[in-house]
This record gives structure tokens, C-alpha cells and sequence, in this order.
């Protein structure tokens, strides 16, 4: 008789959640007008610059006009030049679609086949493995071709000079992962091959493709390939972030290991003309679009909006490489594109250093009409640096300030608290620990 009267319970329960999900997923959020929009979106960016959360160049367009760029932070810190929204930042991971629609391009003119073999078009790798993988396989992460985080040397052999030969060696001498179309793994050397590709197909470098099919027809001038011994003019240093220590240059990475996968520069006001010229036949034809949008380039994701369960379909790429993060997000329906490129990155965590897209779901809170709150700092890393600065006794003045609300500029989370403690360990710091193990344990 218990469970029978459970029943009514678990019904209305499940009613519930059907209709909260309802509520915050079944229609999308509209576009809110407000004449504080911009003022409100400002806050944000002078909040994360003041926090030290954020470096690098931010713009925001809405339907197809530019509403609010800036830049904050420094391209050159020992020099003390500042981004611009000129700055050249390393897209990153970007490369990637851009790398697509090469291919999607050369798929239009007839000198590619989706379904065609590696060897058809790179006879040099090997045939045993090359014969059994085609072009789709590497656009979609399905060709077996090894991820970077199988090669244990990859922190010394990216710091080496890449001509193309030594590259597709590289990458032909490693086993296959799976076999061709039974499984997927991210694989920047997947896309390296395309890269190489192109170029055979093309018989013209990778930029020099770039330029005549995308950059220029687009209108875009600041976008090309990063030669690392070649000086770029408005060219971006990246920083990593030592917990320690603050920022430092990022570990030195020859741009030539990353053909096809990373390896571009770009500002954020190049990024926005590519994207506009997607509503046009500019670059791609509209069966090729359909395929970059959902089969290989720029793939739609279902993204956070403000501090609410809503979340909006768009097309959201984010890209990390040693020192510089990007990340873009387009929505068609309503036109709007926002793409923010940074030139600083946090090694392990994003804690002191925040990914772009925790900058992107309050700025589209902002422009959908939604709640969101403003950045905040981790006042785990605050005890912590102010423990191996100042001392115990200010790490706890800090810690009660923020237990009692003085101070409303932190957050608190547990984990960041266990991370710290354990890096403070690492170092040899054991007392330190000691200490911040019991501030923590009063703050819990």
C-alpha cells in the first residue's frame, strides 16, 4: 500500500521536470533592446580586466552591424603595448574550420572527392594505412589518425622547425589509433593532413590558398599563417599563468608543427567579416554550407546563457594554444556573432585566468534579456596567493573579510581550495598547506 501512495508523488515529480525543461529549453530566448546594453556589456569587460581574468580583444555585432568592441590587457607585456582590436591573436583551434571550408572549396571545383583516399592526393603516405582513409574521416575526427595527448614527447618536438616532408613523416610514422571510420579522437595531425592536402591539390602554399579564396573575397586583411622566425606586424605574445609567480610567456612553439590544425593569426574585427560573408555565396555554396555548419566546420551547440538553465543554439568554437584562447559564437536566427581572442591562459584550471566563453554566456545574458551576475575572483587562489606573499596571519584576515562580506568581489569553491592546497604540497610547502587546509576548513 506504501508504494501505491508513493506513485501520485513520483508523477507530480516527474511532471515538474518535464515542465521546468519545457520552460528553459523548448523555445529559445528572443533578443532583448535595452538602452543600457552597451553600458552593461562595458561592466563586464572593465570587471574581468580589473580581476586580471581576461586579456585580449572582444567584439559583438548584431544584426550584421558592430555594436561593441574593445580590447584590454597587454599584446607585449615587457614593453607595455596594449591589445587594440588590431591585435593579431593566434586563433587557435579556428584554423580548424577555416581548414574545412579549403576543403569543402576544392570539393566545389572538382579537384577533391569527400569520399577519396589520403593517397589519392598524398601518394607519399604510407599505403597500408593512407588507402584506408579518406578525406570525410579526417575532417570529422574519424580516421584513426593519432591525438596529441598519446605522444609523450610533445612538449619537445613542437618546439622544432616543420618543412611539410618532415611533418607528414611525423605524423605517417605513428600507428593508427583504430581503424578508419570505426571510432573518432580529436586529432590535430588529422587536420595537418588536410592542411598538406590542400597545398598538393592547390600546388600553392596553405596561405597563399587562404588568401585567394577566403581572406580576400571576405575582405579580410589580418588574417594569415604564423611563420614563428617571420616578425608580424600587431603581433600578439602569449602569457601562461603561474600560480606563483603571475604571468609569463607561454613555452616557445614553432608555428610550422601546427599546418591546418593552429597554426593562423587573426583579429577579431577579420573574424567578424568571415562570418559575415557566411550569409552571402561569398565563399561557399549553399549545399557546402549546409555541410560546414553541420558536418565538419563550425558545428552548432547548445550554449549557456547568463545564470539561468536557458540555453541558445549557435555555432561555438573555442581554441587553445600555448599562451592564447579563443572562442566564437555565431547565432543565425538572430544574426549576432561574438568572438572574443585572448593572449593569456591558465595551464592547469581556469580559475585566475577565465576561458572567454565565462565572459560570452553573461554578455549574451545581457543582449537575450536574462539574469547574470558580474565576474567574480576565486578567493581560494586570493587566501592562497596572499598565504605565500604575505603570510598566515594576512591569509586569514583575507579569508574573514570574505566570510563576513566585506569584500563582495569573491567566489568560494571547495575544489579550488583542495587544488591549491595540493600545488602548495608540490612545492615543498607543507607548512603552508597546513595553514591553508585549516582556513579552508573554517570557510567550509
Amino acid at each position: 500500500m506504501k508504494d501505491i501512495k508513493i506513485i501520485p508523488f513520483i508523477i507530480i515529480a516527474i511532471t515538474i521536470v518535464i515542465w521546468l525543461g519545457w520552460k528553459y529549453f523548448a523555445s529559445e530566448p528572443s533578443l532583448s533592446q535595452s538602452a543600457n546594453q552597451i553600458a552593461e556589456i562595458d561592466q563586464i569587460i572593465t570587471t574581468l580586466d580589473k580581476n586580471g581574468q581576461f586579456s585580449g580583444a572582444l567584439l559583438i555585432a548584431m544584426k550584421g552591424e558592430i555594436i561593441y568592441k574593445n580590447a584590454v590587457g597587454y599584446a607585449d607585456l615587457m614593453d607595455s603595448i596594449p591589445n587594440t582590436c588590431d591585435t593579431k591573436f593566434r586563433i587557435a583551434s579556428f584554423t580548424k574550420p577555416i581548414t574545412a571550408m579549403l576543403i569543402l572549396q576544392l570539393v566545389e571545383e572538382g579537384k577533391l572527392k569527400l569520399d577519396g583516399k589520403l593517397t589519392d592526393y598524398l601518394p607519399e603516405f604510407p599505403k597500408e594505412k593512407g588507402e584506408s582513409i579518406t578525406i570525410h574521416q579526417l575532417l570529422t575526427h574519424t580516421a584513426g589518425i593519432t591525438g596529441e595527448s598519446r605522444i609523450a614527447n610533445l612538449i619537445d618536438i613542437e618546439k622544432e622547425y616543420y618543412s611539410r616532408e618532415r611533418l607528414l613523416n611525423c605524423i605517417a610514422e605513428k600507428e593508427l589509433v583504430y581503424e578508419p571510420g570505426k571510432g573518432r579522437e580529436y586529432s590535430n595531425f588529422g587536420y595537418a593532413l588536410l592542411g598538406l592536402v590542400i597545398e598538393e591539390v592547390s600546388g600553392k602554399s596553405y596561405n597563399a590558398v587562404l588568401q585567394e579564396k577566403i581572406c580576400q573575397p571576405a575582405g579580410m586583411k589580418n588574417t594569415l599563417e604564423d611563420v614563428t622566425a617571420q616578425p608580424i606586424e600587431n603581433r600578439a605574445i602569449g602569457y601562461n599563468y603561474n600560480y606563483f609567480t603571475g604571468l609569463e610567456e607561454a613555452s616557445f612553439l614553432d608555428m610550422s608543427f601546427c599546418l591546418g590544425a593552429g597554426q593562423l593569426l587573426s583579429t577579431v574585427e577579420d573574424l567578424y567579416l568571415f562570418d559575415k560573408a557566411l550569409y552571402s555565396d561569398k565563399l561557399l555554396n549553399e549545399e557546402s554550407k549546409d555541410l560546414f555548419f553541420n558536418s565538419y566546420g563550425w558545428h552548432y551547440q547548445k550554449c549557456r546563457i547568463g545564470k539561468g538553465l536557458k540555453r541558445i543554439r549557435s555555432n561555438s568554437l573555442d581554441g587553445s594554444i600555448n599562451g592564447f584562447g579563443s572562442h566564437t559564437q555565431r547565432i543565425e536566427k538572430d544574426t549576432v556573432f561574438i568572438v572574443a581572442l585572448r593572449n593569456t591562459k591558465e595551464y592547469k584550471r581556469q580559475i585566475v585566468i577565465k576561458w572567454p566563453d565565462y565572459m560570452v554566456s553573461r554578455i549574451l545574458a545581457v543582449l537575450y534579456g536574462e539574469e547574470y551576475d558580474l565576474p567574480k575572483k576565486s578567493g581560494a587562489y586570493a587566501i592562497f596567493k596572499e598565504m605565500i606573499d604575505s603570510g598566515k596571519k594576512e591569509a586569514e584576515n583575507l579569508s574573514d573579510k570574505i566570510m563576513t562580506k566585506q569584500t563582495n568581489s569573491y567566489y568560494l569553491n571547495n575544489r579550488e581550495f583542495r587544488f591549491f592546497e595540493e600545488e602548495l604540497k608540490k612545492k615543498g610547502m607543507e607548512s603552508q598547506a597546513t595553514d591553508y587546509r585549516k582556513i579552508h576548513e573554517q570557510i567550509k
